[in-house]
């Protein structure tokens, strides 16, 4: 039977190390580490759904998430995968 991918959920997580001081680069007060996290969500009965990150340095992570959103709509508009 085919799977289908239903929806596309994308999520724009960031990590501002230097307010507490953490991570290999605190002491830069520009320092943000960013992940564009994508999950696809199919219609399996197993519950199989596909998760990816996107790792970014802060700036411009807003740009990789709003091209991801973009570029889901192909995707989601129902193609069949094989299982």
């Amino acid at each position: 039977m085919a799977t289908r991918i239903i929806d596309a959920q994308v999520r724009d997580i960031r990590f501002p190390t230097s307010k507490s001081m953490d991570g290999s680069d605190a002491m830069n007060g520009n320092s943000d580490y960013s992940a564009t996290y994508v999950t696809l969500v199919t219609d399996a009965r197993n519950g199989i759904d596909g998760h990816g990150p996107t790792f970014t340095i802060g700036r411009g992570n807003e740009l990789c998430a709003d091209a991801v959103k973009s570029l889901a709509k192909l995707f989601v508009i129902g193609p069949e995968w094989r299982t």
